[in-house]
């Protein structure tokens, strides 16, 4: 039984398996969505999960997002984001930004009763903090020895932070700079 999977503002990170999203046709996107629209032109509780990879902080109201993926999620469903971390100067003065985020932000929104969703809306299966993305050049434009400083680096900065990550955050993440938060969860 095959499932459906949005990667959303896919971008040039066109995953397998799944359908790749934009606003922008670029090769390999399946589908060209303005998610600014809404609602999205999937129906309710039609896609088993979603890829949102740093796109929730280009909408001036992330809880439009957050509701559509709820809308479209069947129960069970995932969403799993990858969320710019606010230490990041990158992340931070990127001109298409509205915000970013802390390492609990996710988990405290969306799986606890709280005043946006009312109720929990889904249950936290992972939560990282990186110092760099997962995928760390997928635009392809760090200089090549700055690649390999960071492919060997960001294994061994990671293993720091997971030690204890809000400790990281708040007392170290001011010298050496966290890229991104990585969250996933499932539907209630």
């Amino acid at each position: 039984m095959s499932r459906t999977i949005l990667n959303l503002g896919s971008g040039k990170d066109i995953r397998q398996g799944m359908i790749n999203v934009d606003v922008t046709k670029y090769e390999g996107v399946n589908q060209v969505v303005d998610l600014n629209k809404f609602p999205w032109p999937w129906e309710d509780g039609s896609i088993d999960g979603v890829h949102a990879y740093h796109i929730i902080e280009h909408f001036p109201d992330q809880d439009k997002f957050i509701f559509e993926c709820l809308r479209i999620l069947k129960k069970g469903g995932f969403l799993r984001l990858r969320l710019p971390h606010s230490s990041c100067v990158s992340s931070v003065g990127c001109w298409g930004h509205y915000r970013t985020y802390s390492y609990d932000a996710a988990n405290d929104y969306l799986t606890r009763d709280f005043y946006v969703y009312k109720k929990a809306v889904f249950k936290t299966v992972e939560q990282k903090l990186l110092w760099w993305s997962e995928t760390i050049d997928v635009q392809g434009c760090l200089p090549t020895p700055c690649y390999w400083f960071v492919k060997i680096m960001n294994p061994i900065i990671n293993f720091i932070i997971r030690l204890h990550p809000r400790i990281f955050e708040n007392c170290f993440s001011n010298l050496i700079q966290c890229r991104e938060v990585a969250w996933t969860g499932v539907k209630l």
